[in-house]
């Protein structure tokens, strides 16, 4: 179980970056193309909606790297908890079988 959810929080993390830098890209490519031909009378000059987009754009992009970087690292921290309480109840269940050996030596020894 530990290493499907260390996979999948490896995978997210990627999934988050890859995402989060194409939305980034995408609209740094549409506000670079306004801000270059802002001066051109026929498409107009550079808005402040054209700003607020480029600022949302930014935001959502690092959300979106940040969000994926975040439950990336709890699952792959959960993966690790996981195989440690396996580690731990196999380790209990072995003392656990060593314990019932020595204690039905002993009842074989106090019955002879």
């Amino acid at each position: 179980m530990n290493r499907y959810l260390t996979i999948l929080g490896v995978a997210i993390i990627v999934f988050g970056i890859a995402g989060g830098s194409v939305e980034l890209s995408a609209s740094y490519n549409e506000y670079q193309t306004r801000v270059r031909v802002s001066g051109n009378v026929t498409i107009g000059p550079l808005t402040v909606m054209d700003e607020v987009k480029w600022q949302f754009a930014r935001i959502i992009g690092g959300a979106i790297i940040g969000g994926g970087v975040i439950a990336g690292s709890l699952l792959m921290g959960l993966g690790s908890i996981c195989g440690t309480l396996e580690q731990i109840r196999e380790r209990l269940a072995g003392e656990e079988v060593e314990i019932s050996d020595v204690s039905a030596e002993a009842a074989a020894k106090a019955g002879n």
